[in-house]
C-alpha cells in the first residue's frame, strides 16, 4: 500500500484548472473528476469545505454520464460526512437539481407508497377480521362500498 496525502494537494489550484476546462468547452476525463471527487479532502486555502463541495457539484453537473454522477455521489456522501445543519442543506439543495437528487428522490417516493399500500393494507385486513367478531356484518358490507364510512371505522 502507498498513503496518499492529500493536505499537500490544492483545491483551490484543481478547481481553477477544471472551471478553465470547462468554459473552453473541454470534456473532463476519469481523472478531472477524480479529483473533483476527492477536491473537498484536500487543502483549501481561499475556501470553506462546503464551498469546495458546491463548486465541485457544479462543475460534475457540466456533463451528463456514469462517471459524473459517482462523482456528484461521492461530494455527496463527503457533504454528509463532513457538514451540518445549514451548510448540509445548502447541498443538499444542490444535488436535488441532479439526476442522481431526482433519482434519490423517485426511491423515497416509491418506498413510501409501498409502507403506505403495506400499512393500508394490515389496516384494512385488522377491520375485516374484527367486525365478523362483533357480529356487524352489515357495517362489513358497507365498508366495501362506502370509503368515507370505511376511514371512520379504521
Amino acid at each position: 500500500m502507498i498513503p496518499v496525502y492529500l493536505s499537500d494537494k490544492d483545491a483551490d489550484t484543481v478547481l481553477k484548472r477544471l472551471q478553465e476546462k470547462k468554459q473552453k468547452g473541454e470534456l473532463f476525463t476519469e481523472e478531472d473528476f477524480a479529483q473533483l471527487a476527492i477536491a473537498p479532502l484536500m487543502n483549501n486555502s481561499n475556501k470553506e469545505r462546503k464551498d469546495v463541495i458546491l463548486e465541485s457539484l457544479k462543475l460534475s453537473k457540466t456533463e451528463k454520464n456514469i462517471t459524473a454522477e459517482k462523482t456528484m455521489a461521492m461530494l455527496y456522501t463527503l457533504a454528509d460526512k463532513f457538514l451540518k445543519g445549514k451548510d448540509l442543506e445548502e447541498v443538499k439543495e444542490a444535488v436535488a437539481m441532479t439526476r442522481i437528487g431526482q433519482m434519490i428522490f423517485d426511491d423515497g417516493v416509491v418506498r413510501g407508497r409501498e409502507e403506505g399500500k403495506k400499512a393500508a393494507t394490515e389496516r384494512m385486513s385488522m377491520l375485516t377480521a374484527k367486525l365478523p367478531e362483533e357480529n356487524r356484518l352489515d357495517d362489513l358490507k358497507k365498508i366495501t362500498q362506502d370509503e368515507e364510512f370505511r376511514e371512520q371505522l379504521m
